[in-house]
């Protein structure tokens, strides 16, 4: 939904047009820029203007929103009465603001970035979402601050290009990720999530005055919870955060759907339908494909079909990576090769399942699976999780695994609580702009209108009270499930495990052996098609041509850069020339290839 850049420096200092420039990723998106004197600001959105441009109020408020702000229609039909010119979104935040104050803002939910000026008081307040969805960095230097939400923009207008932190970049060759507060230059950090900081206006020159956490990230629930109680609170947010982004003023809605559990408890909370398409992309019909059409045959959706081209994430790989900043693999960038069809089928809002496998199926845990019923418990504490780690020995290895232990600390590493392992799951889930399927997210967040429901504030409400075992097996996203689809939705196999969602135990636990058997089958067959919503990343490598093209471009500065860090026999002549688990290492020096390739070329 878009990007900022936030300058409290000299007038002369700043190079606001510069940065909204940069920001303009696509041909689509606008800009608006407020150059006040004691700040520049600029901002970028893909949305209608009368809806998310910046207000300013006849008093001299200025309220703007980078990224999607989740209002009930009350909320909405306030900001209507505001008075003067600006987009509503923003006239509705300058009511709460005057009527609540920051506490009203601080209630809000969505993916978003928000920025009030008061002269009245002589201050900025820049607000941060409670989940982290929406990233926002600042140069960590004395002197008047600077923000934006994109870390190579900002590296771009303060001079910071060349001043990288190698650190961060050899961890996300090891790992797809870096931890955060961190970033590729040594002096750019992420703000914290569920954050309020006030930046004060003074003849000496503005500066920051507070920075205050307005949200945790902590257990709130009783150790003696009711798994079936929580089910149903869940059940009721869910479907009270999407009736939120699917309010008919906010236009025609695009559901991302697969075949599996998340995105069709999605498009089952949509009351809009008639402004409301479901769609799957695919390289052949399978299972997936399949499901997803016969789930939004069920529900009575327009349903879109769109066939990938062999090349789709080779031709998108580079304006991915530089929309995203590189700090998430271009196998991830699964949607930005759609936005023009998207834009085509007249789409204002983007609804995803994402992050329903992290805050309420035990994602960010480590499990153990029981080889035969596949069923989970709690495994010991390891710093892999996710995405596997590539072991062998590199340089910065020992700084990368002090960021590891001071991101989960060893009291937490034990898992004697729940509450300890409450902070296991949220501290490597949280702040979400750094979750390790990066492209997926960001590159969505800045070129369309994507509004997750799964980060509304009723929805984290509800996540901070489930205890960590309702979250393994799909335990309590089953039962929501349940609540919220249609008996012919429940009868439709779940396309990760073969069998419907109301099937007994014994029939899914056979369903999914049935499934892993024949996926092995697969193995060596001729077709970059596999049984879920993504490519056969094995086969493709081998067979793509414009990947060994991207491979093969020269970058000194990269090439110097994965000789020091790297070891002689993990850089080869071609991606083919890659196999096995080797591939991702393969995945994630092009990735940052390509990063040098587009911001330091």
């Amino acid at each position: 939904m878009g990007d900022f850049i936030l300058d409290f420096r000299p007038q002369n200092l700043r190079q606001t047009a510069k940065a909204l420039e940069l920001l303009k990723f696509m041909h689509h998106v606008q800009g608006a820029a407020l150059e006040e004197l004691p700040f520049g600001f600029g901002l970028t959105f893909t949305g209608d203007p009368t809806i998310w441009a910046p207000y300013k109020s006849r008093d001299g408020i200025i309220v703007a929103i980078a990224g999607r702000v989740c209002l009930d229609e009350s909320q909405w039909m306030v900001g209507e009465a505001m008075p003067g010119d600006g987009g509503l979104a923003s006239k509705a935040l300058c009511a709460i603001y005057r009527q609540q104050g920051l506490a009203g803002l601080e209630r809000l939910g969505g993916n978003y970035f928000l920025f009030v000026y008061d002269p009245n008081s002589s201050q900025c307040h820049l607000i941060t979402d409670p989940a982290g969805v929406f990233p926002v960095y600042y140069l960590d230097v004395a002197g008047p601050p600077v923000f934006a939400s994109h870390p190579d923009v900002l590296a771009a207008v303060t001079g910071e290009q060349r001043n990288l932190d190698e650190v961060s970049l050899t961890e996300f060759l090891l790992t797809s990720t870096v931890t955060p507060p961190y970033t590729y230059y040594n002096r750019i950090r992420a703000l914290e999530f569920g954050t309020t900081a006030t930046v004060q206006i003074t003849p000496d020159g503005p500066m920051i005055v507070e920075r205050r956490r307005y949200f945790e990230m902590m257990l709130v629930g009783s150790c003696s919870a009711d798994e079936a109680e929580l089910a149903e609170e869940l059940a009721v947010a869910l479907r009270n955060a999407v009736l939120r982004r699917t309010l008919p003023r906010l236009g025609r809605t695009a559901v991302a759907l697969s075949g599996g559990l998340d995105s069709r408890v999605i498009l089952a909370c949509v009351e809009n339908r008639e402004e409301t398409f479901a769609f799957c992309c695919y390289d052949r019909p399978n299972r997936e494909f399949r499901s997803a059409k016969a789930i939004a045959e069920a529900m009575g959706v327009p349903f879109k079909a769109w066939q990938r081209p062999f090349e789709y994430y080779g031709e998108n790989a580079e304006l991915g990576v530089r929309i995203s900043g590189g700090m998430g693999t271009i196998a991830n960038n699964h949607f930005l090769g759609i936005v023009d069809w998207l834009r085509e089928e007249g789409t204002r809002n983007l609804l995803t399942g994402c992050y329903c496998d992290y805050l309420f199926k035990g994602l960010p845990l480590n499990r153990s699976v029981h080889w035969l019923t596949g069923r989970e418990w709690l495994a010991p504490y390891r710093h892999q999780f996710y995405f596997t780690h590539h072991q062998r020995p590199t340089a910065y290895r020992k700084q990368i695994e002090e960021r590891w232990e001071s991101r989960v600390p060893s009291q937490f590493q034990a898992q004697r609580s729940d509450a300890d392992i409450f902070q296991v799951e949220a501290r490597r889930t949280f702040p979400l702009c750094y979750e390790g399927d990066n492209q997926q997210r960001v590159v969505p967040q800045r070129v369309t209108g994507w509004c997750p429901p799964i980060v509304d504030r009723g929805v984290l409400e509800v996540y901070r009270k489930i205890p960590w075992r309702f979250k393994l097996n799909r335990s309590i996203f089953l039962a929501v499930a349940r609540r919220l689809c249609p008996a012919s939705v429940l009868r439709i196999p779940d396309a990760n495990t073969g069998a419907p969602l109301d099937a007994s135990l014994l029939r899914e636990c056979l369903s999914t052996k049935w499934l892993r058997f024949r996926s092995k089958l697969r193995v060596g067959k001729h077709s970059i098609s596999s049984d879920g919503s993504w490519p056969d990343w094995y086969y493709y490598v081998r067979h793509s041509a414009k990947l060994r093209e991207l491979w093969q471009r020269p970058n000194a500065l990269a090439t110097d850069f994965f000789r020091r860090v790297l070891r002689p026999e993990e850089l080869r002549a071609n991606p083919a020339d890659y196999s096995g688990p080797d591939i991702w290492l393969m995945i994630r020096i092009l990735t940052l290839k390509l990063w040098f390739d587009q911001w330091h070329g």
